[in-house]
């Protein structure tokens, strides 16, 4: 409604207002007390998805990861291989479901024939195939070096060819843990194509 100018009559003002009161009365009844009006729910604000972070920023980054994961599943395979393959689920942590079987199979069999590691087995000359960066799944290129590392029986004597390769060439495949964010190792053969690391 049209504010009133002041030249107005008092009384069409009253009047106005009376009217008004009465359309009102119709509908709610005309009191003193005032009357929320009705209004709608109000919309419901769209959310936005939540975003998960990339498990990482960068194909360095994700290198780094991997080489520093699988420095340190080497040294367990180690040590585990050291001690002549006993307490062997210390590797669990750092395989996936479906490669512990085979991982439990390897120590299990130096076990079986009194035999261990001495020394180490080490790697080198990572490099990167593939990367989700989003997941954190990839695929790598290593050699793996023997030339450190002995498997002797009870008489501490060598079993080893002398004439073995001492470098293989690994493709891995490593994806991330769900809930800890861990890497993990699903992957790991002897590459078929031409030799990366003689």
């Amino acid at each position: 409604m049209r504010t009133p100018s002041r030249r107005r009559p008092v009384h069409s003002v009253v009047l106005s207002a009376l009217v008004l009161c009465l359309s009102v009365s119709l509908l709610s009844g005309c009191t003193p007390t005032p009357t929320m009006p009705a209004t709608a729910s109000p919309p419901v604000a769209a959310t936005a998805k939540p975003t998960t972070p990339p498990a990482f920023a960068s194909n360095d980054e994700a290198l780094a990861a991997a080489t520093i994961f699988y420095e340190s599943y080497q040294a367990m395979a180690n040590t585990i291989s050291r001690d002549g393959g006993v307490n062997a689920d210390r590797i669990t942590t750092f395989v996936t479901e479906s490669m512990l079987p085979g991982e439990m199979e390897t120590f299990d069999r130096l076990a079986a024939r009194s035999v261990r590691l001495v020394g180490d087995i080490g790697f080198d000359s990572m490099s990167l195939q593939s990367a989700d960066l989003e997941s954190g799944s990839m695929s790598l290129y290593l050699c793996l070096d023997v030339s450190r590392g002995e498997v002797v029986g009870e008489d501490g004597h060598s079993i080893a060819s002398s004439d073995r390769p001492t470098r293989y060439p690994l493709v891995v495949a490593l994806t991330r843990n769900d809930s800890t964010h861990a890497l993990l190792l699903e992957k790991s053969e002897i590459w078929s194509g031409s030799d990366f690391c003689s």
